[in-house]
């Protein structure tokens, strides 16, 4: 669990300013609310996602909740760095020719499911506040 919190202290972009992403070689993640749904790599992460990347669609569908994170590394790192990633991540997306109807519903309740309970928690946390200053 902690090897996959790891990724998320790492610089990223939300879906609208991809263009603002770093020229360099690297590798990058599709997150949505702490969960790892994709690992690419790309000589020129501008470039790659500037030229209709082939999970840009599905990326855009994380609005507001998805993020691209990166890590910039040597061109001649990212091959190895990225199957090494994939190996211990297990991404739902990659090894995907493209998401179905049943991939894009787990992922729905999956992000949505963490919204509701994340805001219940909320909730929970501000009536017990509440209640401990009335007594």
């Amino acid at each position: 669990m902690l090897e996959r919190m790891r990724i998320f202290w790492l610089p990223s972009k939300p879906v609208k300013k991809l263009k603002e992403l770093p020229q360099d070689a690297g590798v990058y993640y599709i997150t949505a609310l702490w969960i790892v749904l994709y690992v690419g790599k790309a000589k020129n992460l501008r470039n790659r996602w500037k030229t209709n990347h082939h999970r840009y669609q599905q990326f855009k569908l994380l609005h507001p909740f998805g993020r691209l994170h990166y890590k910039v590394l040597a061109a001649s790192q990212i091959t190895s760095y990225e199957k090494s990633e994939i190996t211990k991540l297990r991404p739902a997306w990659n090894g995907t020719a493209r998401v179905t109807f049943w991939n894009l519903l787990c992922l729905f309740v999956a992000v949505w499911g963490r919204v509701i309970i994340y805001a219940l928690l909320l909730l929970l946390a501000i009536a017990a506040f509440m209640y401990l200053l009335m007594q």
